[in-house]
């Protein structure tokens, strides 16, 4: 499962204060110079890797924080970022936490002692630029991302939208869907297997080019408690595309994910 669920659902939690139909009754709306941050934990199920037929648990932290809605730090990264009214564009630092070619206890690492022989894909920093829209109920965001790790320097665009529907004042159910395209290194990197490594492994030599890797869907919640505790969840399907279904590497082209976690909100 992707990352990427935890900065959603914290975004729809956050626009609760800010919208007075979705605001708790009784709380004021705050100014953009405040501080919004945001502690939790929980867990997630998910692939062993991408394209995995097995899934593992793992804890999850949640460190959100937001000065003045322009800057903010998370599991999406370090950002800063410019608005105007419904529209939004930016740019940061994001992470690739890589692939380990053995099972890892790691909290975000992903690994399968079934990937033996492909070697370690490293850790990586990202350089990533984004833009969003709210368009009437939905919004659409696009975010291309450059990565500069050692063995790790691919590059993919992202695609996505979601519908926040609020049910009442403590919940809202977010449908969301996404696609990600990604360049031949990127391809290559995580679903390409070169003769050394099909002499070290039980997969055969693949050649992975560039396209769309995967599209995806799902439905995120926001439960608010009170004004200050709250409960997210997010349960997802991924299905991979082109040459990364087509690689002998993915066992199995759709997988389900879910995560859960309970939060405060200062």
């Amino acid at each position: 499962m992707r990352a990427n669920a935890i900065p959603v659902a914290i975004a729809i939690l956050l626009a609760t204060s800010a919208s007075p139909v979705l605001a708790q009754r009784g709380r004021p709306v705050p100014r953009e110079e405040s501080w919004d941050i945001a502690l939790g934990v929980g867990g997630m199920m998910r692939p062993t890797f991408e394209g995995s037929d097995r899934s593992r648990f793992r804890p999850v932290p949640l460190i959100s924080v937001k000065w003045r809605d322009t800057i903010s730090f998370g599991e999406g990264g370090l950002n800063a970022y410019w608005h105007h009214r419904s529209f939004r564009i930016g740019g940061g630092l994001t992470y690739n936490f890589g692939r380990d070619e053995r099972g890892s206890g790691g909290l975000l690492g992903s690994g399968d002692d079934r990937l033996a022989g492909l070697g370690k894909i490293d850790k990586a920093l990202g350089l990533r630029v984004f833009a969003s829209q709210r368009l009437g109920f939905i919004n659409f965001d696009i975010a291309a991302t450059k990565f500069t790790g050692t063995n790790n320097k691919g590059a993919e665009i992202n695609f996505g939208a979601s519908m926040p529907l609020p049910l009442g004042r403590k919940l809202i159910v977010s449908p969301h869907v996404r696609a990600t395209w990604t360049n031949d290194t990127y391809m290559q990197t995580y679903f390409g297997v070169t003769p050394l490594q099909a002499s070290r492994s039980i997969f055969p030599v693949f050649n992975a080019g560039a396209g769309v890797k995967d599209v995806g869907g799902g439905v995120n919640l926001v439960y608010r408690m009170n004004q200050h505790w709250f409960l997210l969840g997010d349960l997802s399907v991924t299905r991979l595309m082109g040459d990364a279904a087509r690689s002998p590497i993915s066992i199995s082209d759709t997988t389900i994910a879910a995560m859960t976690m309970v939060g405060y909100r200062f």
